[in-house]
Formats: C-alpha cells, sequence, structure tokens
C-alpha cells in the first residue's frame, strides 16, 4: 500500500449504538461524526458494550438489546455503503469477572457491574452475527486478540486496566498489532 490513511477518533466514552449515555448515540451522531465529512474512505464501529452492559441481566431484556443492536448495526452499514464508504466492525471484547472474585458492590470496589451470564450470551450472540454476516466489508476479531484463552468470557490478565472492562495500554498496543492492515488493500470502494 502506498500512502497514508489520516485516522479520525471520534469515540466517546460510554457511547452507546441505540441511546444517548454520557454523549449522544451513534445512530444519532452518525451523520455528523462521520457522513458529514469528504474524504472518507473506511469506518470502524467499535460500539455496543455499553448498550449490552446497561440493558437489564434477564433473557427477555438481553434478547431485545441484542435484537436491535443487529438492527442497528445493519442501518449504519447501510446508510455508511450508500456514501461509498467502507465499513468494518470490530468485535465486543470481554466483560465478565474471573472465577472465583466474590465481589459485593462492583463498582465500589472498582470492578465494572455489567458481568453477568445472560449479558455474557448477548456478547457472544453479537461477535457471532458480525464474524457470519455480510454487512461490513470486514470484522476485526478483537475479542478474540484480547480474550483469556481458558475463558473467553474475560480479559486476558495482562490485557485487563484492573476493572474487568476496559482494556489496558498492553491491550491497545496488541490490538494494533493484530489489525489486519490488509483489508485496506482488499476493501471494494463502493463508489
Amino acid at each position: 500500500m502506498t500512502g497514508f490513511i489520516s485516522i479520525l477518533n471520534q469515540a466517546a466514552g460510554g457511547n452507546r449504538v441505540l441511546a444517548d449515555g454520557l454523549g449522544p448515540n451513534v445512530l444519532s451522531r452518525l451523520d455528523r461524526d462521520i457522513l458529514s465529512h469528504s474524504g472518507v474512505q473506511y469506518v470502524l464501529i467499535f460500539e455496543g458494550v455499553n448498550d449490552i452492559g446497561v440493558a437489564e441481566a434477564n433473557e427477555e431484556s438481553q434478547k431485545i438489546i441484542g435484537d436491535r443492536l443487529i438492527a442497528a448495526y445493519t442501518q449504519i452499514a447501510t446508510r455508511v455503503h450508500a456514501h461509498g464508504i467502507s465499513i468494518f466492525a470490530a468485535t465486543i471484547t470481554p466483560f465478565g469477572r474471573r472465577k472465583g472474585e466474590i465481589v459485593i458492590d462492583a463498582e465500589a470496589e472498582g470492578f465494572s457491574p455489567y458481568s453477568d451470564p445472560l449479558r455474557e450470551v448477548t456478547r457472544q450472540r453479537i461477535n457471532e452475527w458480525m464474524r457470519r454476516t455480510e454487512v461490513f466489508d470486514a470484522v476485526i476479531d478483537f475479542d478474540k486478540t484480547l480474550r483469556d484463552k481458558d475463558d473467553t468470557s474475560i480479559l486476558a490478565k495482562e490485557f485487563d486496566s484492573g476493572d474487568r472492562l476496559h482494556p489496558n495500554a498492553k491491550a491497545f498496543k496488541a490490538l494494533a498489532d493484530a489489525f489486519p492492515l490488509h483489508i485496506f488493500r482488499s476493501s471494494i470502494s463502493l463508489n
């Protein structure tokens, strides 16, 4: 590949795809953050953990949030493709707690309160859908890169910032090293 790719990082901490969180949701800011800029060729979406994590930890709520996320990812990809832009998705990274960790008040003890087996089912469902769908031009498996080899529901210890949810600096280096740069060459322009 010759030339350079400039990056515009429109990440927002605590962000969600479907509902406002610490800032506006992805669906409402897609035009402002991506489609209104000239020269955009690629989009990477790495979102969804907060949607899953704040939805109630019961089967019905998790089924609904999973269905709505899949519909939203499809809508986002359709809108991005309509502008001739390639879109890549990154799988949702683990946020479970290690076996044997007894936590009375997760937030007070510095752990993510997202950990729940029903939320893990939704995370796995979304990731499997991403890996199998043809909605995106490529899928980057951040989950596979950062997960523990013996327990795929948790971050590997070396990549955990300490709260079982947020990757540390070493994790971001691992993601950069594992990023498949060939997708920029093989991505077909939709113009």
